[in-house]
């Protein structure tokens, strides 16, 4: 009976240790994976847009479990970093730098600017035009670019 209270208090413990480390910064990762999410489904409307232009390059375009690994490979690189920013702010820098926030702010801007390449490639509209650029044609990770026509 008593080696069983042991192991409850230690396992209490450790849950309400790691709920005081990582509970801060889970909207963070909230934020993070809705980010995730949305470049998702931008890069799936761009497969739309190069599928439409292109019918015979529709197959290598679709969603498959390789996409999907890469997907949950980002997001638990996400939680990662901000698991390791939440440890490294508690018990390291303190109050005077908010590093989760930081961490949170610099995925979110990478994630966002991921989502204008998908919009901005293949897409007619004037503002896509400017927007091609300054960011990179992301065409050639989905189709060979020389199997497609010229979209600007």
């Amino acid at each position: 009976m008593e080696k069983t209270l042991i192991i409850k208090s230690i396992v209490a413990t450790l849950g309400g240790w790691a709920w005081a480390t990582f509970g801060p910064a889970v909207p963070f990762g909230a934020a993070c994976t809705g980010m995730v999410l949305a470049d998702v489904y931008t890069a799936r409307r761009l497969a739309r847009r190069l599928g439409r232009k292109r019918p015979t390059a529709r197959q290598r375009l679709k969603f498959n479990s390789s996409r999907f690994g890469r997907v949950i490979r980002t997001l638990a690189r996400i939680y990662a970093a901000l698991a390791l920013a939440a440890i490294v702010e508690q018990v390291v820098v303190g109050e005077w730098i908010h590093l989760l926030k930081l961490v949170a702010a610099v995925i979110c801007f990478w994630q966002g600017v991921s989502i204008l390449e998908n919009e901005a490639t293949a897409n007619p509209h004037p503002w896509a035009r400017v927007a091609g650029r300054y960011l990179i044609d992301k065409t050639a990770r989905h189709i060979d670019p020389t199997d497609l026509p010229d979209f600007k």
